[in-house]
């Protein structure tokens, strides 16, 4: 079947325009991206990163997560943040270092600040406490907190910085 220089029949071409639909419609299911907005979590992420969400229906937390999560407001806002307490832990953080239940965290991929702090409290059985990895900044502008599983779209699994990202300064 050498069709040298033409194109292979329509019947072809359908078939696999069809393929490639049905491919992409499955992967759709399992996969999603977002683009990271903002600085709160560089340096691990950077505004603008194209990151791959692997889609989850019923989230089972791991700590060191990188999630993508909505807000329950209406319209709904989207984040991308670390987990850093799971459910029916109790979480606080004394001079910027996270303690789970009562013991500091080791966090290599960022710097604490330590001027944040906050009172110890029990996530509920469904409720997750995320952080930014930008620990820089004042504790009200980076800190999400507590966030309801069912809210989280997905887990972050790789990310691209793109020549559509500015160089860091």
């Amino acid at each position: 079947m050498a069709w040298r220089g033409r194109l292979p029949p329509l019947w072809v071409r359908l078939i696999v325009l069809a393929l490639i639909a049905g491919a992409l419609l499955i992967l759709k299911q399992f996969y999603g991206f977002t683009v990271v907005v903002g600085t709160s979590m560089v340096p691990t992420l950077h505004p603008r990163e194209l990151c791959l969400v692997e889609r989850v229906r019923d989230y089972r937390p791991q700590r060191g997560d990188i999630v993508s999560f909505r807000t329950a407001d209406d319209p709904p806002l989207w984040f991308v943040k670390r987990v850093i307490g799971l459910p029916g832990e109790t979480v606080a953080l004394s001079n910027g270092v996270p303690l789970i239940n009562g013991q500091p965290l080791d966090e290599p991929y960022t710097k604490q600040n330590p001027t944040w702090n906050l009172a110890p409290f029990t996530l509920g059985p469904n409720q997750i406490w995320v952080l930014s990895d930008n620990r820089r900044a004042g504790y009200d502008d980076y800190v999400q907190g507590v966030v309801a599983t069912r809210l989280v779209r997905g887990r972050i699994i790789c990310h691209w910085r793109g020549w559509w990202v500015a160089p860091a300064s």
